[in-house]
């Protein structure tokens, strides 16, 4: 029987992560099933058993690749330089497809069961990690001024950022929500500097 090389078993992982998104994104974290993942790839069950020991473990691995995809949105953003301008690219990339309700699902699911707790919550610290580092280096680029609290600011960027996707998910133009950010994040910056 021919060996499985290590390029396979990681282009199979990521299919099924890919596969994995969707299907959380179109039913929800309770509603989806491995049954559903296996057969948006095309596989059986027992093929996801071998990368991925349960759901939990696959939604995981699935959250451990947000933060570094927040940190290229992030630099992209900050190519232009300018800390207003990055914050309007942001949020414009991070709201160019869908916006789901699967977050705030898996938020309140998180309440009755602990490892989903400590899969969000592990999320949630990365995330504010990422941005942290981004406006440290706003300010050793001298575009944030000396004494701005990166890791308070990061954390309430994120919280007005969650809110404005809840409205998304709720039914309010995108140019609404956007507004807001651009408004409440210039309000920021003028404060901080």
């Amino acid at each position: 029987m021919p060996k499985v090389v290590p390029e396979y078993k990681e282009q199979a992982r990521e299919r099924i992560l890919q596969a994995a998104q969707h299907v959380f994104s179109e039913k929800g974290y309770h509603e989806a099933r491995m049954d559903d993942i296996a057969l948006k790839l095309g596989v059986s069950k027992r093929t996801l058993y071998l990368y991925y020991k349960n759901k939990e473990e696959l939604f995981k691995a699935m959250c451990a690749g947000v933060p570094q995809a927040m940190r290229e949105m992030l630099q992209a953003c900050l190519k232009k330089g300018d800390f207003k301008e990055a914050c309007m690219d942001f949020f414009d990339v991070s709201t160019e497809g869908p916006v789901t309700g699967l977050n705030f699902e898996i938020i309140a699911a998180a309440s009755h069961n602990e490892a989903l707790r400590e899969i969000e919550k592990g999320l949630y610290e990365s995330e504010i990690g990422v941005l942290s580092q981004f406006l440290q280096e706003m300010k050793r680029k001298g575009t944030l001024p000396e004494d701005f609290d990166a890791p308070r600011v990061a954390r309430a960027l994120i919280a007005l950022y969650d809110g404005l996707m809840a409205e998304l998910v709720l039914g309010v133009k995108k140019s609404e929500a956007r507004q807001a950010w651009v408004e409440a994040t210039n309000r920021m910056m003028n404060t901080a500097s």
